[in-house]
């Protein structure tokens, strides 16, 4: 198992009943599932029982920890377009801190020194632009708005696509 160390973070996979309880009240919060588009309201813990199971193969899904505390996740997803696809999301205390682009920075340059000439996009939901402010920070350049189904809204949202 990877663990990616940033100026003031760690980048791993949680492995504690604390960090179960921590993510499940963090990204449960209405303010923080709101912009993520594949994360069901209200989450539960088995919604985090079911995630942690599904990325636990995966070497690129990982949470963020501050001070060995779970603060937020981190995801290269490889799509049917060959596309990885950057996402991530913080607990509502922890915004504005610079941990996203942070976390994203150090994760796409693991990520590029693995993998052999990557494609990555990631998208923000319109109205979310500190998320957009993040990946402009990170190098991502617009490319258009499709519509996007948000597991929480339980409706389609527009959502900016960008690419690296």
């Amino acid at each position: 198992m990877i663990e990616i160390k940033t100026d003031r973070l760690i980048l791993k996979k949680p492995k504690s009943k604390q960090d179960k309880i921590s993510l499940v009240s963090q990204i449960g919060d209405w303010e923080v599932v709101k912009w993520l588009a594949r994360v069901p309201y209200p989450y539960t813990y088995n919604d985090c029982e079911d995630y942690l199971k599904i990325s636990k193969n995966d070497e690129l899904a990982l949470n963020i920890f501050f001070d060995n505390k779970l603060i937020g996740g981190v995801v290269l997803d490889l799509h049917d377009d060959n596309y990885y696809e950057l996402s991530y999301w913080l607990g509502k205390d922890y915004w504005g801190k610079g941990y996203a682009t942070e976390s994203s920075k150090y994760l796409l340059e693991y990520a590029l020194g693995k993998l052999d000439s990557p494609k990555i996009k990631s998208g923000y939901f319109i109205d979310n632009l500190p998320s957009g402010n993040v990946l402009k920070k990170l190098g991502f350049k617009e490319v258009g708005i499709e519509k996007r189904y948000s597991d929480s809204h339980k409706k389609e949202m527009e959502m900016m696509l960008v690419v690296l």
